[in-house]
């Protein structure tokens, strides 16, 4: 009867969960008195399993079920550990092939093992496995666990640093990128603040209290630039929101650091070209009228020295004069040269020679006091460029020196060629691999702090008084030198011990156009006679201009008309035929492009000069489709214009 009772209740049991699992009732033999299958567990149309070996098999033999069938025969031999661990055990969630034969296809169940004992006595207890099957909620673990450790890895690999830190701002976790940002230095449990430079702490702290302060779930704060304290400059721009910290109440923050030191570099460049635009539209907009003005001051003083010969008193101040007029002339072309609105007349230089013609003129310019050395390399690479440019970098480089040396010092000039196998950093720029020739320019002055060295060549930028610099002069090395291609980095040990600016050029090979450019030179300088009587039409704007022409023409036998304007002269060639042409090129209404276009109309092989204050360039755009057309940029002397005068006349005479 107690039997019976006992089989009623397994079969309850059994019925209870049949439609949710798969409950085997085991005897003390093994054998399985009741089986029912809710889960389809046992091949669907077999017959169940007498024993629990058999069972075993079907379920496809693995290591955990025998493992578990062990257990529960150890509990129906062994009753009392039973009844002291509370009359049942839950085991591990264990695998069984989904079909007899497909062991890659795996279901997951729960294994559950149940005692059902006999009131008077146990060893007629029962033993009940109940299997649940789990695989839709492990499948769904397995899917959120790898979506989990998806997500640790793209965010620990990302391009970004995160921080999170707790409510009281120190560091619990960071990611790779973050590490990598400070170095790889361990910064757990650092108080966040300190990892950047001690000016912008405070900025951080007071982000940090806005954020915490915020209502809210989730505020967030405006992002910021802060530099962090590492032997590298680097700043980072930081996004802070408020989060949860695991394992604590109260809201930790969670920061995306962006590394924007290349941004800000960018934004520097930036703000550089600008100035430097500006400073080009300024000296684009003066340098017409300003060589006009220095073309009548040299063109004067060549005539007054047709009068004023050497041993007159006079002759040393119009010679003063004129070497002042020369070199304001060659500030304009740099200026021009530094706004990129002129490109330089390369050719090829040579340093060595360059450097010693200067010498005599840069000890005047820096006077008793201050010692000058130069240290020529052997057999010195050329370089290409131009050479008054040239000189005027070194000109700017020695007068910056003077002016660092106020008690005296030395000053020393030493080039060097210089091969390079890789690339190297030269502030924003990167110098690659190369030979060039260096020249470096080093002095014994006040030297410069860190700071005023990564502002030096900023255009308007300046340590000296107000009406003592104007800012250009480093600025205009910089932008000359690299127009010719080069590289230019200043180097100073602080405050009291000197500086050098050191110049890296690119080496330059001699080509055919050298040979060219050569013999073109050579053949200018054998035209020794440059007088004349053909007809020449002068047309000139500017009265200071028109009448130094006008007189050095004259003076070389020719018979000049002038005009003041295009449209007067449009009028003059109307009656009349001339040789050549003189047309300045910027004039109001009809402008020289017209003129030349107008008067090739009616005398098609007149030869032309152009005379601008603006660069070749700008004139060449506009005529460099017409034959006979010559350029003469002002200014320009007596010499020169008589010269480019007789040249192409007899260009012309020999074309006809």
């Amino acid at each position: 009867m107690e039997k019976a009772r006992e089989r009623t209740r397994a079969i309850r049991l059994a019925a209870s969960t049949a439609l949710e699992a798969a409950i085997l009732t085991v005897e003390l033999d093994g054998s399985i008195s009741d089986c029912t299958d809710g889960i389809g567990l046992f091949p669907p149309g077999g017959t169940a399993p007498e024993t629990v070996d058999q069972a075993i098999e079907l379920l496809g033999g693995t290591r955990d079920i025998k493992d578990t069938v062990s257990i529960v025969r150890a509990r129906a031999e062994r009753p009392e550990q039973v009844r002291e661990g509370g009359g049942e055990r839950n085991l591990p969630v264990v695998a069984i092939p989904a079909r007899p034969g497909r062991v890659e296809e795996m279901r997951w169940v729960t294994v559950e093992a149940r005692r059902i004992e006999a009131p008077d006595d146990p060893m007629e207890s029962r033993s009940v496995l109940v299997f649940r099957d789990v695989t839709e909620d492990r499948r769904r673990n397995d899917a959120m666990e790898r979506r989990l450790a998806l997500m640790n890895r793209a965010l620990d690999r990302a391009p970004f640093g995160l921080v999170v830190l707790d409510s009281d701002g120190h560091v619990r976790d960071t990611n790779t990128a973050f590490r990598r940002l400070i170095g790889g230095r361990p910064v757990a449990g650092m108080d966040f603040t300190e990892l950047f430079v001690t000016d912008d702490q405070e900025r951080l702290r007071e982000t940090l209290a806005t954020l915490s302060e915020s209502p809210g779930d989730a505020p967030t704060v405006a992002p910021i630039d802060l530099r962090l304290n590492a032997e590298e400059e680097r700043i980072v721009t930081i996004y802070a929101n408020r989060t949860v910290v695991p394992d604590r109440e109260r809201h930790g923050v969670l920061i995306h650091a962006i590394d924007a030191t290349e941004r800000k570099r960018l934004e520097t460049q930036f703000a550089q070209s600008q100035k430097m635009q500006a400073v080009g539209q300024l000296a684009g907009g003066i340098a017409h009228d300003f060589n006009n003005v220095l073309t009548a001051i040299i063109g004067f003083c060549d005539l007054l020295l047709q009068r004023h010969q050497p041993g007159d008193p006079s002759f040393a101040d119009v010679m003063q004069i004129q070497q002042n007029a020369n070199r304001a002339a060659g500030l304009t072309r740099q200026l021009l040269a530094f706004s990129r609105q002129q490109t330089i007349r390369s050719r090829l230089v040579d340093v060595t020679d360059t450097l010693a013609e200067l010498a005599n003129l840069l000890r005047r310019l820096l006077g008793e006091s201050i010692e000058l050395t130069m240290v020529h390399g052997r057999d010195l690479w050329g370089v290409r460029g131009d050479r008054g440019q040239l000189e005027q970098v070194i000109i700017n480089l020695a007068v910056n020196a003077r002016d660092a040396m106020e008690r005296g010092g030395r000053l020393i000039v030493q080039t060097d060629n210089f091969s390079s196998e890789r690339s190297y950093q030269m502030r924003e720029e990167v110098m690659p691999a190369g030979e060039y020739v260096m020249i470096t320019v080093t002095d014994t002055g006040m030297g410069m702090t860190p700071e005023v060295l990564g502002r030096i060549f900023e255009p308007f930028y300046t340590t000296k008084e107000v009406g003592q610099g104007t800012g250009l002069g480093l600025a205009m090395v910089y932008g000359s030198v690299s127009q010719m291609g080069g590289f230019v980095v200043a180097h100073s040990d602080g405050p009291g011990k000197g500086a050098s600016f050191s110049l890296y050029l690119p080496r330059a090979r001699v080509t055919a156009k050298d040979a060219a450019d050569a013999a073109q030179s050579g053949e200018t300088a054998e035209l020794t006679d440059d007088t004349g009587g053909e007809r020449i039409l002068l047309v000139e704007d500017e009265d200071a201009v028109r009448l130094f022409s006008a007189r050095a023409l004259r003076s070389k036998g020719y018979e000049v008309t002038e005009a003041r304007t295009g449209e007067i002269a449009l009028e003059i060639l109307a009656d009349a035929s001339f040789d050549l042409l003189i047309t300045d090129m910027v004039m109001p209404k009809v402008d020289g492009a017209t003129l030349i276009r107008e008067a090739r109309r009616a005398m098609p092989d007149l030869p032309v000069i152009c005379i601008s204050g603006y660069t070749r360039e700008s004139v060449a755009k506009e005529v460099a489709e017409l034959p006979k057309v010559s350029f003469l940029s002002k200014p320009f002397s007596l010499k020169q214009l008589s010269t480019r005068v007789r040249s192409s006349l007899e260009s012309a005479h020999k074309s006809a």
